[in-house]
Formats: C-alpha cells, sequence, structure tokens
C-alpha cells in the first residue's frame, strides 16, 4: 500500500484569477500585442510540424502547441537585459521573449510585420531546419 505523508510549506498555495475589472483595466494594446504573438507563435509551430511531415527537418520536431499563452504570458514582465533559458521545446519562449525584444511596444496585427520580426522567424526557422540561415550556421 503506498504511502502518504502530508507536506506542510512554508507559504499556502493560492489560485490567482482575472476578475472582469482586471480585463476592463488592460490595455487594449498590449492584449492586442499578446494575442499577435500567441498566433505568430502557434502559426510558427505548425508551419514546423509541416515542414518535419515533408522530411525538410533534419531531427527531432518538438512541438509546444497549446503552451503558447504560457510563453508570451510568463515573458511579459521581463525586459531585454533579462535571459530565459529554455531547455525541452522551447520555440514558444524563444519565439516570445525575442518578439518582445524587436519590437517592446508591441506588435499591431493590422500593420505588416516589421522587418525585425519577420528576420527573427526566418532565421529561427532556419535554425530548427539546420540551415546555415540559422543562429548556429546549421
Amino acid at each position: 500500500m503506498p504511502r502518504h505523508q502530508r507536506l506542510d510549506l512554508p507559504a499556502p498555495w493560492v489560485e490567482i484569477g482575472a476578475t472582469g475589472s482586471d480585463w476592463d483595466a488592460a490595455d487594449p494594446a498590449l492584449l492586442t500585442s499578446m494575442l499577435s504573438q500567441l498566433v505568430l507563435i502557434r502559426t510558427f509551430e505548425e508551419y514546423v510540424l509541416d515542414l518535419a511531415k515533408n522530411g525538410l527537418v533534419h531531427g527531432p520536431a518538438h512541438s509546444s502547441i497549446g503552451q503558447e499563452g504560457g510563453a508570451v504570458g510568463s515573458i511579459l514582465p521581463l525586459t531585454s537585459r533579462d535571459t530565459v533559458n529554455g531547455s525541452h521545446r522551447g520555440h514558444h519562449q524563444f519565439l516570445a521573449k525575442v518578439l518582445a525584444h524587436v519590437e517592446p511596444k508591441g506588435i499591431d496585427p493590422s500593420r505588416e510585420f516589421s522587418g525585425d520580426v519577420r528576420a527573427v522567424l526566418l532565421k529561427t526557422l532556419a535554425e530548427i531546419c539546420g540551415l546555415d540561415r540559422g543562429f548556429g550556421h546549421g
């Protein structure tokens, strides 16, 4: 029979949830930028899986689909000087961090993406595919 031991934590566990007034007080530009990052990251991940299905990713294609919100939300309070160390399936964390870095005022989905955003996406994709245009040059 398994043994159970009660754990007494030094701090209480609590659930934090947003209220209607929290949503009302949120900056619409921030929420729009967050949604843009979520969509960009999700689309990127889907594209990587499509490339892998077609044999164009030389190695495993680890997806982080479904974890975009955690990446975007956890990166939100960080600055360009802060570092992130992702380990497994870290594309979403990396993209959230670098998109916030290259577009510190946020991404407006009603405008064409900047050259910096496009360059980051292309270079990240090249890295995953093991191409010279990637960060590690293949």
